[in-house]
């Protein structure tokens, strides 16, 4: 009787042990997910603001001077909506001073076009479209997490398994301290990273800003050297 209630509790222990790691496993898939994605829309947007800046130049003008203007204030104001964190009035203040540059902006590139409707009028129009819309796209996957209910469900399996786990080490009588404070580590660190990774303003690992940080110095007015004294 002895040996089927403990074969039957480690079937029991073993299913659940096996079905927490397969929640861990989607759980860790989806913020790992999220995480890379929110890196790549960094680059992604850096890329789209440089293109604009580039075309802007290449056209001139009073128009042309003024957008590479407005999108180095741009780009600033967008390494300030990643750097105001979880604070949401600083995240209005800073969102809706973005609607104004790019405003802005879109009326000198209008004008362009309307004055001069060439090929690459044309392109500067696309381009900063697309800066636009990667603006909003880093601010949606900000905002998107993991769904509260799969965290719950980890911690409540997570709390079944370690329930069974020592049960089936009463009724077989044994115990394995060690062993015990190791699984329980092991996935308290697994939970806390997939934790982590859900909070990208706030978190220990978050998406690198350095694609714009590279970009600001790049916009940066260059200072001629000073001429040698002769």
């Amino acid at each position: 009787m002895i040996e089927k209630r403990e074969k039957t509790a480690g079937t029991l222990t073993g299913a659940m042990l096996a079905f927490l790691g397969f929640m861990l496993a989607i759980s860790i898939s989806m913020a790992d997910s999220k995480f890379q994605e929110r890196r790549k829309l960094v680059l992604d947007e850096a890329n789209a603001i440089s293109t604009s800046s580039l075309r802007a130049q290449a056209i001139g003008g009073v128009h042309g001077t003024e957008i590479s203007r407005l999108l180095v204030e741009y780009t600033r104001l967008r390494l300030e909506f990643y750097a105001a964190g979880e604070d949401r009035a600083k995240l209005q203040k800073v969102y809706e001073e973005t609607l104004k540059v790019q405003k802005s902006i879109w009326n000198h590139a209008s004008a362009i076009a309307q004055a001069a409707p060439t090929a690459i009028s044309s392109i500067l129009l696309v381009s900063l479209n697309q800066t636009f819309d990667l603006g909003t796209s880093r601010r949606w996957v900000l905002e998107v997490r993991i769904p509260p209910y799969i965290i719950n469900l980890l911690l409540v399996f997570s709390l079944l398994a370690m329930g069974i786990m020592g049960y089936y080490f009463g009724i077989c009588g044994i115990y394995h301290p060690v062993l015990s404070t190791l699984l329980f580590g092991a996935l308290t660190f697994m939970i806390l990273l997939i934790m982590d990774l859900d909070r990208p303003r706030s978190g220990y690992i978050t998406p690198e800003q350095s694609a714009l940080n590279w970009l600001v110095e790049e916009q940066k007015p260059q200072i001629p050297p000073a001429s040698s004294a002769p």
